[in-house]
C-alpha cells in the first residue's frame, strides 16, 4: 500500500504489463492460439459485400437450405451493417484496423482514467478473445469502437448493434435525446435491407452451437472504453 501511495504510476504500469502474461501463458499452453489466418473475418464480409454488390447473395446458401453449425467462414452479421462492409471493398485494407484501434486508443487518452484503473483496461486489452478478434479482423472491432466513441458524446453507443448479441452495450446514453436520434438514424439505415432480414433470421434459426451466450467472451473487448470511463478523472 505505501509503494502505491508513492508511486501509483508506476504500480499501474507494472501491473498493467503482468496482464499480457495471460496471453504468452494461453500461447504456450492453446496449440496454435492464432490459427485463424491474418484478416480472415475481414476478408470474409469484404468479400460478402462485393458478392452482393455483384447481385448474389449476402448469406451463404447453406446458411438459408437448413441446420449447420457455426463455423469460421459464416456470414452472421445483419444486413445493415453492409454499409460498414461495402465501403471496405475499395477502402485500403489497413484501415479497417488502424481506425477501430486509433479511436479506442484516443478514447482512453481522452478519458484520462485513474492510475488504478490501468491494469484492469491492461487486462481486457491483453484478453486471449480482444487479441484474437482483432488478429482476425472480426468486425466486433467496429462496436469497439461505437462504444469508445459513445463514453465520449453518448450518441455513438447505438452503432454497437452492429453486432445485436452486445446490444445491453448499445444502451449507454440512451438517457440522452441523441441517442434516440441515432436510434432513429440507425433504424432508418435498416429500412433499404427489405427481405434481407428475414434471410438474416433464417440463419440464425437454422445455426447450431450459438445460443444466448455466443459473444460472452467479446465483453471484455467492450469493457474497454467503459472502464477507462468510470475510471475517468472527474
Amino acid at each position: 500500500m505505501t509503494l502505491w501511495r508513492t508511486h501509483p504510476k508506476r504500480v499501474a504500469l507494472l501491473l498493467s504489463a503482468a496482464m499480457f502474461a495471460i496471453p504468452a501463458v494461453t500461447a504456450l499452453l492453446v496449440p496454435r492460439p492464432l490459427e485463424q489466418p491474418f484478416g480472415v473475418d475481414f476478408l470474409l464480409y469484404r468479400d460478402a459485400a462485393a458478392r452482393w454488390l455483384a447481385g448474389g447473395s449476402y448469406f451463404e446458401p447453406y446458411q438459408l437450405a437448413g441446420p449447420y453449425p457455426i463455423t469460421a467462414g459464416d456470414v452472421l452479421y445483419p444486413p445493415v451493417a453492409l454499409w460498414l462492409f461495402v465501403p471496405f471493398t475499395v477502402l485500403p485494407a489497413v484501415l479497417w484496423w488502424a481506425i477501430p484501434i486509433g479511436v479506442t486508443a484516443w478514447s482512453v487518452w481522452r478519458l484520462r482514467p485513474n492510475p488504478e484503473w490501468w491494469p484492469l483496461i491492461a487486462l481486457c486489452v491483453a484478453w486471449p478473445t480482444t487479441l484474437l478478434k482483432t488478429w482476425t479482423g472480426n468486425p466486433v472491432i467496429w462496436s469497439v469502437t461505437a462504444l469508445s466513441l459513445g463514453v465520449i458524446y453518448w450518441w455513438p453507443s447505438v452503432f454497437v448493434l452492429l453486432k445485436p448479441s452486445l446490444f445491453p452495450f448499445a444502451l449507454f446514453g440512451a438517457n440522452r435525446r441523441s441517442w434516440w436520434i441515432a436510434l432513429a438514424v440507425f433504424a432508418a439505415m435498416c429500412v433499404p435491407f427489405g427481405s434481407m432480414w428475414s434471410e438474416w433470421v433464417t440463419t440464425l434459426l437454422n445455426s447450431t452451437g450459438g445460443g444466448i451466450l455466443y459473444s460472452t467472451l467479446e465483453v471484455p473487448m467492450l469493457l474497454i472504453p467503459l472502464v477507462a470511463w468510470f475510471g475517468r478523472r472527474r
